[in-house]
């Protein structure tokens, strides 16, 4: 079953993934637009789960929503933003995303197929948050693909389980 304003949120990062890979390959410009993406992506979740009011509470798309709205906003507000914070705050963002997809295929029975799926999905994005979050100085001029590389991923992998002919939707 396929949730529109899921799979929107998924085109908006899948958007800002190709961004920081094909527009400019640098940090500077890049956390305006990815706050951008993430603070629509919260919006989008938050009216997703007002949607959903009268089916069982989802607390993973409650903590989605904070963690898309958090990091937005901490991007938009923080007024010494570097390079390098911006690597620190999208490697909590994606290891954050990484623990939803583990928690998403473990705790909830209702997976059990796709939980090879959603446990390698989780351990890629924590495995590529720590990637991010260690880059070498020398190596900062590839930093942005790997940025890309890993909102593509994200948003491909997202994708494919909420267009898929699953049960449920993460």
């Amino acid at each position: 079953m396929s949730h529109p304003l899921r799979t929107l949120r998924l085109f908006i990062l899948l958007l800002a993934g190709i961004a920081a890979i094909f527009l400019n390959n640098v940090v500077i410009g890049f956390p305006v637009l990815f706050a951008i993406a993430l603070i629509i992506s919260a919006g989008l979740t938050m009216v997703d789960i007002f949607m959903q009011f009268d089916k069982p509470f989802n607390g993973k798309l409650l903590m989605e929503f904070v963690a898309d709205g958090f990091t937005g906003l901490v991007l938009f507000t923080y007024p010494l933003s570097d390079e390098r914070f911006f690597l620190i705050v999208f490697s909590f963002w994606i290891v954050w995303m990484g623990m939803l997809w583990l928690a998403a295929g473990m705790a909830d029975p209702a997976r059990k197929d796709l939980m090879w799926f959603y446990t390698l999905a989780g351990i890629v994005f924590i495995v590529l948050g720590f990637v991010v979050i260690n880059y070498a100085v020398e190596m900062i001029g590839s930093v942005m693909y790997t940025v890309g590389f890993t909102l593509i991923l994200y948003s491909l992998f997202g994708l494919y389980i909420n267009l898929g002919k699953q049960k449920d939707t993460y």
